[in-house]
């Protein structure tokens, strides 16, 4: 497959250059004279790297990095600037936007193949690893074929968790990677009086308590069992191992603990600033979203009040509140501890 590279400068001597020597090369390329052009060509031609001046009329290269990390398609995409010597004190400024390298002009050709094979190369190798995890609802979890981890977890001990009993609590020692071969879990965080707050749900084939063991630390959450459930335990030593053997599963774990940083900043802001209606509705269809379920517009699943409480932020009673809104609405039906909605789409569009 031939890579697209885009090229926002405003010199055409640059641009023109630029593109010939990297079509010699074999890739395809695309040209923006300004930065407001270039943001249309990255929503139009979607290319695989960006090379960007930064001292551009309209828009500069700091406005269009920027810009783009508000475009979720775009915001993965290598992005290469261009620059003079006498823009080299804005490269610090450049590095904290999120820009991922950057070329001195005059630049050699041979200098600009290298650095251009590198990232999209780099960015080759993230973008497998990202395939073998899915996103749904804000919520990631591992999705390897079983093979790919069988050995991993072969002749390992299994535990059994009766409902409402701990896998481990915050403040315990990380010792073991655990898997999740039967039942429902939830991660949650306590405060000082006791009250929760649920981090994820986690289902059969979901890996948990690495974060822990990456960064060499205790457990930062506590895993409790919404039912009986049983667990595969992977001993410390073990799992490094395996993550020393397995290139690919090493990097997954890794691009997972960035993107779970990204998400938990995500539920703070919207614990901040979305109305108790709005909580509970993200609430419902995070719980959805975990239950992977065929029907995507209708979506079953059992889950009690208290545990909806603790994932929305707000008070039990409020929750029952807008649940009852919600059946009155039409969206929602439930029996018990049996919820299910009944319109995927408009709990997505609730407001505020």
């Amino acid at each position: 497959m031939v890579q697209k590279i885009l090229i926002i400068d405003d010199n055409i001597e640059v641009r023109e250059n630029t593109s010939e020597l990297l079509q010699l090369a074999g890739y395809e390329t695309v040209t923006s004279c300004d930065g407001k052009q270039g943001l249309e060509a990255i929503r139009t031609s979607k290319p695989d790297l960006i090379l960007c001046d930064i001292s551009m009329p309209v828009l500069d290269g700091f406005g269009v990095l920027q810009a783009i990390q508000n475009i979720p398609t775009a915001a993965t995409i290598p992005f290469i600037f261009l620059t003079s010597k006498s823009e080299m004190s804005d490269m610090r400024k450049a590095m904290d936007l999120g820009a991922d390298d950057y070329l001195t002009k005059p630049y050699t050709g041979d200098g600009l193949l290298k650095i251009v094979s590198a990232r999209i190369k780099k960015n080759g190798l993230i973008k497998k690893a990202m395939e073998e995890t899915q996103v749904v609802n804000g919520t990631i979890t591992l999705s390897y074929e079983q093979d790919d981890y069988q050995a991993l977890l072969e002749n390992k001990p299994v535990k059994k968790i009766r409902k409402k009993g701990f896998v481990y609590s915050e403040g315990d020692s990380a010792n073991s990677l655990y898997f999740l071969r039967t039942g429902k879990l939830k991660i949650f965080k306590s405060n000082e009086s006791g009250k929760e707050y649920i981090i994820d749900l986690l289902k059969e084939g979901d890996f948990f308590g690495y974060t822990a063991l990456l960064e060499d630390s205790d457990h930062k959450e506590s895993v409790m069992a919404i039912e009986t459930a049983e667990v595969v335990m992977v001993p410390k030593q073990d799992f490094f191992q395996y993550l020393q053997g397995d290139n690919t599963m090493s990097m997954t774990f890794i691009k997972f603990l960035s993107r779970n940083l990204t998400i938990a900043e995500d539920k703070l802001i919207k614990l901040a600033y979305n109305s108790a209606r709005k909580r509970v509705a993200e609430a419902l269809l995070f719980v959805a979203g975990k239950s992977g379920a065929d029907n995507k517009n209708e979506i079953t699943f059992e889950l009690n009040r208290e545990n909806l409480s603790s994932l929305a932020g707000i008070s039990p009673e409020s929750v029952s509140r807008h649940l009852t809104d919600f059946k009155d609405e039409g969206l929602l039906e439930s029996n018990g501890g049996t919820m299910k909605i009944r319109d995927i789409k408009k709990l997505e569009n609730i407001k505020n």
